[in-house]
């Protein structure tokens, strides 16, 4: 999995979340509640007719004064998305694998490790039976140790490479 074996001796991996992810998040929600308050103030009187001839007069009134029902609540969402993201915590330790406040993942219940996108996409897929776990190394700190601590901890059969 990783380009050495040396055995690194690591027996607890903490892995707080990247703030990138959650930062782009939050940008989106503040571009969609932003756009959203510009509709508002923008709204329009309801147009002559709907037809092709008042087109844009119709287009200008759906979206100044719907505009904000849709995209307050997908602005809202986005941020919760974006805090959710930098409240989980990983931790690997010699009893398993799993998110802080969450049930771990023993080592021995692991069916499947999947390290096979490691290289091209810094992707491990973690198959326990019902329990997956998606690992992306974008998402994480110390995503190199806990790579190194998923190889040493689970039998060679059960990785994919």
């Amino acid at each position: 999995m990783t380009e050495t074996n040396e055995n690194t001796g690591l027996t607890r991996v903490t892995c707080p979340p990247e703030k990138d992810p959650a930062v782009r998040t939050f940008v989106f929600a503040a571009i969609m509640i932003g756009f959203a308050v510009w509709c508002y103030t923008d709204r329009r009187e309801l147009p002559e007719a709907w037809d092709l001839e008042h087109i844009n007069d119709a287009a200008a009134y759906l979206m100044n004064n719907w505009g904000p029902v849709v995209l307050v609540p997908i602005g809202i969402i986005a941020a919760l998305m974006g805090m959710k993201h930098l409240s989980r915590i990983l931790e690997a330790d010699e009893n398993g694998i799993g998110y802080v406040g969450k049930d771990k993942i023993a080592w021995s219940d692991i069916v499947e490790v999947d390290a096979s996108l490691l290289k091209s996409k810094g992707l491990i897929l973690i198959n326990a039976g019902e329990k997956k776990l998606k690992l992306r190394s974008g998402d994480m700190e110390n995503f190199r140790e806990l790579a190194a601590l998923i190889e040493k901890s689970i039998p060679e059969e059960k990785l994919k490479v």
